[in-house]
């Protein structure tokens, strides 16, 4: 006689973790690691020749604030239009166009680059602005070079309509 079947180690359901946790990891990794961890080690090590900016290194106060208010805006909007995060392993499954993303096709990538020149203008760092302009092109080719063909196969005609009508990376104004 045989007993009830017993659970397969091996077989288990992950449990599921809630979104909320999975944005959080991946804006703690990702924007977290290059708009954080790495300039303020940059600070730390290297921080460059200073910036000749006498008062208005004051601007980077502004500039710093709305790039974290952009970066916040689209992870929630990632996490609540597109359901899921700004992980490529955990990508949204949506399509995300609405909000901040009816203006630009990567408000992110800009809230990201602004926080960054926003400590660049803070600190006076030469160092960290070469940082940023070579982050700024990281992005670049990322976006032409993965980003957009892996959304054109993802969402077709979808995307396409989007691309058309929205702009890469200048903000839409109107």
């Amino acid at each position: 006689m045989t007993g009830p079947p017993q659970a397969n180690p091996d077989q288990r359901t992950p449990l599921p973790t809630p979104l909320w946790a999975r944005a959080t990891l991946a804006a703690a990794l990702l924007p977290g690691m290059v708009a954080g961890i790495i300039p303020a080690w940059l600070l730390r090590r290297s921080p460059g020749p200073a910036l000749p900016l006498g008062p208005f290194y004051w601007l980077g106060l502004p500039l710093g604030g709305a790039g974290l208010g952009v970066l916040l805006v689209t992870i929630v909007a990632f996490a609540t239009r597109g359901h899921g995060t700004l992980a490529p392993w955990d990508a949204p499954t949506a399509l995300v166009h609405g909000g901040l993303y009816r203006r630009t096709r990567n408000p992110m990538y800009l809230g990201v680059l602004g926080l960054l020149l926003g400590q660049a203008l803070w600190w006076a760092s030469g160092g960290l602005l070469l940082y940023a302009l070579a982050i700024a092109a990281a992005f670049q080719v990322r976006v032409i070079g993965y980003e957009e063909p892996a959304l054109a196969r993802q969402f077709g005609a979808a995307y396409a309509d989007y691309r058309r009508s929205v702009p890469r990376w200048l903000p839409r104004l109107r």
